[in-house]
């Protein structure tokens, strides 16, 4: 995709895997300082030249904007959505205000839909994202866990025995991972190299802590855990991701705060996790939504990626979707109705676990059980 710039054409295109190493750079110069980790190994998905997905604008063959793209797979359910995460985006200082990053969100939308995506996950909520029907959505509830609360959560789950990872965890803390309801689909190599990556840790000077929990010998539960190192960085702990038991989980992370002496552990749980929720039930809390912004890629593709999730839900047929002009789209019901929806309401009906727009209560009402599917949170450790 070539475009008239203020120097030149601008070649909007994949990176070459020569062309990394000035990604690299420039998203350094832009996101990181001295203390911190290279995006290049904290984000190594983002400038990976075997999957060689992310995006660039060029001009006379220099990278004046890029734009972060990396393929994965959502496990919901019996369901495995294709998506695409967009991150690490930036347009150097003498190069913005040209456009470069709306042509290349554009670029990527293409991409992912020639590719078999259905939804991305972006993890920026500016007016870019905004006016290209990237929305806001999902509900999580950020538990802060303060000393005292972390000397309960130990004493009301008795039997929990927590430590740091073991080189013979692997297979365990896998097999956990996997037996979750709704998460990114992951190896053992692949959940080994994320947590050495500490990608979303890293944006706030944390590193990664992992603990396990077991009970009659056995692994309970797992937790990855951004904690402060030398450096004092002033962000508060949180946990990265986790799988396991609710009550293992929440002596972890009770062990957490007590043993480490922290002030506060920040616990920030989807609304699908029904268990972790109750086990931390009185622990101060606030909602807040989801990280980021979701763009519907191919909705007729995402609602077909979905329909096994649906069938053993609900025990009903799916719904049906056909995309129509000007981002709107028309919603079949199982029972016949249909509903003509806008993008963002699409989006609340989908993910919110209540609408925030009103016109998804009525599509909802008329499709009970089908609605909300849940999300991961996505400042995990597939973070982008």
């Amino acid at each position: 995709m070539d475009e008239e710039g203020a120097s030149g054409m601008t070649d909007i295109r994949a990176l070459a895997p020569e062309e990394m190493a000035q990604a690299i750079c420039g998203s350094d110069a832009v996101f990181r300082d001295a203390e911190q980790t290279s995006m290049g190994i904290a984000f190594s998905s983002v400038f990976s030249a075997a999957l060689s997905q992310s995006l660039g604008a060029f001009e006379d063959g220099k990278l004046v904007s890029f734009m972060g793209l990396v393929p994965a797979t959502l496990r919901i359910g019996a369901a495995h959505v294709p998506i695409f995460s967009i991150g690490s985006v930036f347009t150097g200082p003498d190069d913005r205000g040209r456009g470069h990053a709306g042509r290349l969100l554009q670029a990527a939308k293409s991409h992912v839909r020639a590719s078999g995506g259905a939804l991305i996950l972006v993890s920026g909520t500016r007016s870019l994202y905004l006016r290209n029907q990237c929305h806001s959505y999902g509900e999580i509830t950020r538990f802060t866990i303060g000393p005292v609360q972390g000397e309960e959560l130990l004493g009301s789950h008795a039997g929990i025995a927590v430590r740091e990872l073991s080189r013979t965890d692997w297979l365990s803390l896998h097999a956990l991972a996997a037996s979750r309801h709704v998460a990114y689909a992951q190896t053992v190599r692949e959940l080994a190299e994320l947590i050495a990556c500490e990608a979303y840790a890293s944006c706030f000077k944390l590193r990664h802590r992992t603990l396990v929990a077991t009970e009659d010998g056995r692994v309970a539960a797992f937790a990855v855990l951004a904690m402060p190192d030398e450096r004092g960085s002033e962000q508060e702990p949180f946990a990265i991701e986790w799988a396991g038991k609710a009550g293992a989980l929440a002596a972890l992370f009770g062990h957490a705060v007590v043993a480490y002496g922290l002030p506060r552990l920040d616990v920030p749980v989807a609304w699908n996790e029904t268990e972790l929720l109750q086990a931390l039930s009185g622990v101060p809390s606030a909602k807040d939504r989801n990280l980021g912004t979701v763009h519907i890629a191919d909705a007729e593709r995402l609602f077909e990626s979905l329909s096994p999730y649906w069938h053993a839900a609900a025990a009903s047929d799916a719904p049906r979707i056909r995309t129509l002009a000007h981002h709107r789209y028309a919603l079949a019901a199982p029972n016949g109705g249909t509903f003509e929806l806008d993008a963002e309401t699409l989006v609340s009906l989908m993910f919110d676990p209540k609408p925030t727009q009103p016109a998804a209560f009525e599509a909802r009402a008329a499709m009970p059980g089908l609605f909300p599917v849940p999300l991961p949170y996505v400042g995990g450790l597939n973070f982008v």
